[in-house]
């Protein structure tokens, strides 16, 4: 598994073979929303998980011991919680979060932070998220500021490293997926449900985002999919942070369209070119009619290039 970093320049000079078919329009949070909408909850099952959409971002809750309560993944917008968690009790037939599990500190996936925590539920995330949420944090996926939470919404757990844990027998097997999307992101492997949820590096139905003001960036991002692939077979059931599951084969040929991309880009700046010129060029073009545009993504991917490979 090849890795790339911010210190590191791209000198291979391989072209991926195969191009994903990636999401579109870049969507920024409107976690600033202070009186809640109607909002529709839509429940897929996934096997023993269920999946819920429709919050804020795609929210997994796996049903614990009766008297203990669920496993959540991930909790949509604030505006939102109540309705989240009354959908997240009726799907998994309890009336309680034993466990509730950030991917990473953006607004839509840390919305019911407080009230699951107030309530007696443990929050577990990186340490990079734990710290995001302590504090009032500006970052590329909003404008203004978000945070710090209230001390019930804080992860009392902090994982720094890969491991495993368990929960109500099933095994999960965790990583971090540093400098991707953020640089406090995580995903999470369900061995007996063959179940990847991958955190924010993926989305499909709409490009994803590199928080380059917190740590994302395009060789961070390449990484983990390079990480995420040697996980995943070809069935394996895939949860990307936004848009329609999808399965370990449609990964793999994400992970080929951005080793293209990178190698792209790194081309591009190696012979002068900036941002501007990326996103008049668009080497994504082919995907815009199906995918929305894709001006902010390659905006914010030819700009962590720079920042990571340009002396100040």
């Amino acid at each position: 598994m090849k890795h790339y970093s911010r210190r590191s320049f791209l000198g291979d000079s391989a072209v991926a073979a195969g191009i994903a078919t990636l999401g579109g329009a870049f969507i920024a949070p409107a976690f600033a929303q202070q009186v809640a909408a109607p909002v529709e909850i839509i429940r897929t099952d996934l096997g023993y998980a269920k999946l819920l959409q429709g919050a804020g971002c795609n929210v997994v809750v796996i049903p614990g011991k009766p008297e203990d309560g669920m496993l959540m993944i991930d909790s949509g917008l604030a505006v939102h919680s109540d309705a989240l968690l009354q959908a997240a009790y009726e799907a998994s037939g309890q009336n309680k979060v034993h466990t509730l599990i950030n991917t990473h500190f953006h607004p839509e996936q840390t919305g019911c932070n407080e009230a699951v925590g107030a309530a007696g539920g443990r929050i577990i995330a990186h340490a990079n998220t734990k710290m995001y949420l302590q504090n009032s944090v500006m970052s590329s996926a909003y404008e203004g500021r978000y945070g710090p939470l209230a001390d019930a919404g804080i992860p009392g757990q902090t994982l720094r490293e890969d491991g495993r844990m368990k929960f109500a027998g099933q095994e999960i097997v965790y990583g971090w997926l540093p400098a991707a999307h953020t640089d406090g992101d995580l995903f999470l492997y369900f061995p007996m449900l063959d179940t990847l949820i991958t955190g924010g590096p993926v989305t499909t139905g709409q490009w994803p985002l590199l928080d380059i003001r917190q740590g994302g960036w395009i060789g961070g991002l390449l990484n983990a999919y390079e990480k995420l692939a040697d996980i995943v077979s070809a069935d394996t059931v895939v949860v990307p942070a936004h848009g329609p599951v999808t399965n370990g084969t449609t990964l793999i040929r994400m992970r080929n369209m951005y080793s293209e991309l990178h190698l792209t880009l790194a081309e591009q700046l190696n012979i002068g070119m900036g941002w501007d010129d990326i996103v008049a060029a668009n080497p994504l073009k082919q995907y815009e009619a199906s995918y929305g545009d894709t001006a902010k993504f390659l905006e914010l991917a030819m700009r962590s290039m720079t920042m990571a490979y340009v002396p100040d």
